[in-house]
């Protein structure tokens, strides 16, 4: 009895999952050290969703954004946000369009994972393509968005979300392929996908990271501006 009692003791512990502070701590080192993503400031990361489209993103530090495509400019500046077409008027940009600029142009992003959802919560082990994730949530006032690490890479590997946008429907971002780039990891591959009826899915295949690039600021404020600080 004494001997069975514990081995459910053990397995008890053993499934318990991660703390958030472990979790986050392996995913750092994951990516190439806290040393290696701080020296990071600005990024150009450029890529292509589906066949033709290239886009290139232009990021800086901490969380501004321009999406440059081959019918518009998206820009980020801080919490507001603005799509200049080719043709027409500027317009602000809404909330759920700004969350999937900043996962691509800077998915390192979730390092800051305490600062970005302070209410946070371990959760239990999930499996994503027959991987075994340990898993962190944060709730919401109409849902829970979900972090998927892997358990043994420690990268990020997923987002899934409901109650964000929308409070019937989820919104995942899968973060694949992995490369190295000036020693810190990131992902060449970014999938965002809806449960929406009608919505697309959206596959951004990298090409080229080119880290500490140099910017104008104004450029993610003005549409007009060239990015590339001469």
């Amino acid at each position: 009895m004494l001997a069975a009692l514990a081995c459910l003791s053990l397995f008890a512990q053993s499934a318990k999952p991660p703390g958030i502070d472990e979790v986050l701590s392996a995913y750092i080192q994951a990516l190439g050290g806290a040393a290696a993503i701080d020296r990071i400031t600005t990024r150009e990361v450029q890529g292509s969703v589906g066949l033709r489209a290239h886009v290139t993103y232009f990021w800086q530090k901490p969380d501004y954004v321009l999406r440059i495509g081959k019918g518009n400019r998206i820009g980020l500046h801080g919490s507001a946000g603005w799509i200049a077409p080719r043709r027409g008027r500027t317009k602000k940009l809404d909330r759920a369009d700004a969350r999937p600029l900043q996962m691509d142009a800077n998915p390192p992003r979730y390092v800051r994972l305490k600062e970005l959802y302070p209410e946070l919560v371990p959760s239990p082990p999930e499996t994503v393509e027959d991987r075994r994730m340990q898993v962190i949530a944060a709730p919401n006032n109409l849902g829970v968005t979900k972090f998927y690490f892997d358990a043994e890479t420690h990268l990020l590997r997923r987002i899934e979300e409901t109650g964000e946008t929308s409070a019937y429907f989820k919104t995942s971002t899968d973060f694949l392929e992995y490369k190295e780039v000036n020693a810190t990891k990131f992902p060449f591959r970014i999938v965002h996908s809806t449960t929406e009826p009608g919505g697309a899915k959206e596959d951004f295949r990298v090409n080229k990271v080119t880290d500490n690039v140099p910017l104008n600021p104004a450029a993610f404020s003005n549409p007009r501006v060239d990015p590339i600080a001469r």
